[in-house]
């Protein structure tokens, strides 16, 4: 490795060897065959390709390079080079493959879109439905149960199902809801346990109904900031049981579910509530549920300045918060998400910076990634899918403080994540 602290300089293609690492300066994207405007050079086929495209100059970017360049008039010698059309056809292959990786990035997206105006639908029935068993209407329960196996189908039936995040189109907030992204999460917990689908419909209802006991509490007090008093404390530890009484007082609604709601503030080490159980005393499912809804509650905080990233939420619950939950469940809980689950900013190997998009829960080390680039739009911003790109990897987490302002507002302008599974 060169060293770290040498700055970039311009080269003539003529020096380029094998391991320098180059920016092609000012050049648009689908100008060149190449997946980034800024790599490493793999072979002299790619050098041969730059010098096709009428290339003279490159940027040479020293901490990222293995050696490097020639010295000026090292390279080799115009005349060496083979002038039998090769390059010429290997560099129109290459254009028209980009060109059809193009399409399919924007295939990609319209399902995306068509995933989260399903989302949204699925937002609205729930709500619906919310009021629905609040009321207590009679119907209502066989309503739930349906949505839920509606939600549960996509993780039983197609074991290849996506996580997907989604950015919220404005300040409104119309595409995120706490229920549904507890029960999304709960759910793909659920379906990687091996859970019964009678457990996955008691699981899914515990999720969407489980602050149903916040119903006639002071918004006030559900708005609250800062310390409560413990007097405020004690009504709020309350709603568990609340919720529990509301649903059990619905004709219909499974016991094993509202018995779930009622534990899913429990802690194993006991310091949960409203009934300080510990370890086994509280219901599995309830152990599910504790996890989707705190990581949930990490990441979408009412002031979005305090919210924490999905990486650092999971990182927090694991190394400070494991005393609390079900430790099995939270391995499992993180294996699904992924080593950098959706919403995670990342730099790759190349120095570029992105924001991880999807998770492919065969290789949790590579997930599709929505790549900053200052000479690409935001509204066509490339997804990278890391599993196709053998050369380019993670390299680490960084946190958004960290960015500056004109790459947070192109990877994530929105306040809020909602996270939901898209079946192939």
């Amino acid at each position: 490795m060169t060293n770290s602290y040498a700055p970039e300089f311009r080269i003539s293609v003529s020096q380029l060897r094998p391991g320098v690492f180059i920016r092609l300066e000012g050049a648009r994207w689908f100008d060149h065959p190449f997946l980034f405007n800024s790599f490493k050079v793999k072979d002299a086929e790619q050098i041969e390709l730059i010098r096709q495209l009428g290339i003279r100059e490159v940027i040479c970017v020293p901490e990222r390079c293995d050696v490097l360049p020639l010295k000026p008039g090292r390279g080799e010698p115009e005349a060496a080079r083979e002038e039998n059309g090769q390059t010429a056809r290997t560099l129109d292959h290459l254009l028209n493959a980009k060109r059809e990786r193009s399409r399919r990035l924007r295939e990609k997206k319209e399902r995306i879109a068509r995933c989260e105006e399903r989302f949204n639908a699925c937002i609205q029935a729930f709500n619906a439905i919310l009021s629905s068993v609040a009321g207590g209407t009679a119907q209502s329960v066989g309503q739930a149960v349906a949505f839920v196996d509606r939600l549960a189908d996509y993780f039983l039936e197609d074991r290849e199902s996506t996580l997907h995040l989604m950015h919220v189109v404005d300040r409104a907030e119309t595409a995120y809801s706490h229920p549904m992204n507890v029960a999304v999460l709960s759910l793909m917990v659920g379906r990687e346990a091996g859970l019964p689908p009678e457990a996955m419909n008691a699981l899914g209802l515990a999720a969407l109904f489980h602050d149903i006991g916040k119903a006639g509490l002071p918004r006030m007090l559900l708005h609250k900031r800062g310390d409560m008093t413990r007097s405020e404390r004690e009504t709020l530890e309350q709603h568990p049981r609340r919720g529990e009484a509301a649903l059990l007082g619905v004709g219909g609604f499974p016991d094993a579910a509202a018995r779930v709601v009622a534990q899913h503030h429990e802690r194993m080490d006991g310091s949960g509530y409203p009934d300080g159980l510990t370890g086994e005393a509280i219901d599995p499912l309830a152990r599910i549920l504790a996890i989707a809804d705190a990581y949930d509650n990490h990441t979408n905080q009412p002031d979005p300045g305090q919210s924490l990233t999905p990486y650092l939420a999971l990182s927090y619950m694991f190394g400070q918060q494991k005393h609390l939950f079900d430790m099995e469940l939270l391995a499992l809980f993180i294996r699904c998400l992924g080593i950098y689950p959706p919403g995670t900013v990342v730099e790759l190997s190349n120095g570029a910076v992105g924001m991880v998009m999807s998770v492919n829960p065969r290789n949790q080390l590579n997930p599709s990634v929505v790549v900053y680039d200052e000479n690409v739009p935001r509204r066509e911003a490339l997804i990278v899918d890391l599993a196709d790109e053998e050369d380019l990897r993670v390299e680490k987490s960084i946190r958004l403080a960290h960015l500056p302002p004109k790459v947070l507002e192109y990877l994530s302008p929105r306040t809020r994540i909602a996270y939901f599974v898209e079946p192939e």
